[in-house]
């Protein structure tokens, strides 16, 4: 089994300084010491000891992180890829920084309110919870907290965001460089990310002129089935335009199979495009042409903003709200007319 003096030696540096980048207390390392050392340690797979690291400080170690869902829509919710690599990119920066992740699935306020008020945890992270929820958890808990995609008013928690704006309306634009006019935005949302990518998808038609923008949004029920027999009922009304312009790639990569079982062509009958560029857009034929959000920088992002939040003992001087940007990536199921 590999040691921290055994790292030391490959590093050409003290047991300490391996055991201070081991633990996030780096403030006195150069940064090549760092990059160096955890090289090491993922080449031979070093895992510290939970023991050993609560014993290096006075905390827990531990990050509580809450996603939000319905109880019936769970193992979807975990099927996204969005989930996947955010949670994954947490789990193994938090690990790299000494900390280990606590997670949790909430289905309500109440669920929310309870865990922010009794885990002892250094700092909690928080996905797919409202606004006000967020707010009610920062009151509750004894610990910073950091959210992430949630779109505040006046009051608002640290938070990191994309800008999603953009991404609905430079889709949306792509699209009407294609020579597209007919073009239908799904979105099972109408807040918080949809809502704003909605937006831009509005300020887009508007510049081309295109009229009667609000028969241009389609509200879809969250569950699968539901969603399959909207579609199903839907399919002459989906025939009228050239282009569907679906929220995620997980609805984009179903709406692809979905119109291929009906013997719909796609891109040459209807284009499609997604948004997020996860795996969905490339193993789905033909590859989806999609708004790309950096999604593990994103889980980075929260985490560098909560250790800076824990480290600095409070908000002043630390920058709490981040915005990604996107960019579109082209691909194969959007035809030019």
């Amino acid at each position: 089994m590999i040691r921290i003096k055994d790292i030391a030696q490959r590093a050409g540096v003290s047991a300490t300084t391996v055991s201070n980048v081991i633990h996030g207390n780096t403030r006195k390392v150069s940064q090549a010491t760092i990059d160096k050392i955890n090289r090491i340690i993922e080449e031979t797979n070093y895992v510290p000891s939970m023991g050993a690291r609560l014993l290096a400080g006075n905390g827990s170690r531990i990050i509580g992180v809450i996603v939000g869902t319905e109880e019936r829509f769970r193992e979807e919710k975990l099927q996204d890829p969005f989930t996947g690599s955010i949670l994954g990119k947490i789990e193994t920066e938090l690990s790299r920084r000494g900390y280990y992740m606590m997670f949790h699935m909430s289905s309500g306020m109440e669920e929310n309110c309870q865990l922010a008020s009794a885990w002892n945890v250094e700092g909690l992270l928080t996905i797919g919870i409202s606004a006000e929820d967020n707010l009610e958890i920062r009151r509750l808990s004894r610990a910073p907290v950091v959210s992430i995609d949630v779109y505040y008013g006046k009051r608002a928690i640290p938070n990191v965001g994309l800008d999603d704006f953009s991404g609905g309306y430079e889709m949306a634009k792509y699209l009407l460089k294609k020579g597209h006019r007919r073009i239908l935005f799904l979105t099972p949302w109408d807040v918080g990310v949809d809502k704003a990518r909605w937006e831009g998808v509005q300020k887009a038609l508007r510049e081309y002129g295109v009229e009667r923008i609000e028969e241009c949004r389609q509200l879809m029920p969250c569950a699968h089935e539901e969603r399959m027999e909207l579609h199903r009922r839907n399919l002459e009304k989906y025939r009228r335009y050239t282009a569907l312009f679906f929220s995620s790639d997980y609805y984009a990569a179903e709406g692809i199979q979905f119109l291929h079982d009906e013997g719909i062509r796609v891109p040459e009958e209807l284009s499609v495009v997604g948004f997020d560029n996860n795996s969905y857009a490339t193993l789905i034929r033909p590859a989806l042409t999609t708004v790309a959000q950096d999604v593990r920088e994103k889980g980075w992002q929260a985490v560098d903003m909560l250790m800076k939040l824990i480290e600095n003992g409070g908000e002043e001087g630390v920058k709490t709200q981040t915005k990604l940007p996107i960019r579109i990536v082209e691909r194969e199921s959007v035809r030019q007319l």
